[in-house]
């Protein structure tokens, strides 16, 4: 791109560029102008961003953006784009939340395991597969408990999820239009 406006900023005819890169003239006319934008960006500080989404997201984050009020895509994007860095950051309270579901998770898996263990040991002697009052209700609580973890990341997932819109929302309604 670069040799292509260097060469006719010394003087060489468009229509010699085009038959040596076996291209159009009109072509050259849009490398040269692609150039300059590229240019007249770079030195206004600001930088394009192009991304790819389906129709149903696109469609989703105009709603979105319309309902509050923000004037164009362009608008709203460049308000995401400013969003603070701490805003994809996990929060303290939500790791330690996880740390104990964590736990809890590794806690369930060991007594599992264990039952599974001794079954398996039975199996292996000859004995029939049968599970005593004690371990019945062991798996029995096993599964509550797991009913119980699952609640809690739920509530978790639900409380960091509408703590996360709010912040969002008022962050994309806070600033101005124009680029920074």
């Amino acid at each position: 791109m670069k040799k292509i406006v260097s060469s006719m900023r010394s003087g060489v005819p468009v229509t010699v560029l085009a038959k040596t890169y076996g291209v159009t003239r009109p072509t050259i006319y849009r490398v040269v102008r692609a150039f300059h934008e590229k240019e007249a960006v770079a030195n206004a500080g600001t930088a394009p961003v192009s991304f790819t989404v389906d129709r149903d997201s696109l469609r989703a984050f105009d709603a979105f953006t319309g309902r509050l009020g923000l004037a164009s895509r362009a608008d709203a994007l460049r308000r995401v784009c400013r969003v603070p860095a701490g805003f994809l950051e996990p929060d303290p309270d939500l790791a330690d939340a996880l740390r104990d579901v964590a736990a809890q998770l590794s806690a369930i898996g060991r007594n599992v395991n264990q039952l599974v263990a001794t079954k398996n040991y039975e199996v292996r002697r000859g004995q029939k597969l049968k599970l005593t009052k004690p371990q019945e209700q062991l798996l029995t609580d096993l599964l509550e408990h797991i009913d119980g973890v699952s609640t809690v990341v739920r509530e978790i997932e639900g409380k960091r999820a509408s703590q996360t819109l709010r912040r969002f929302v008022a962050t994309m309604k806070g600033h101005d239009d124009e680029p920074r």
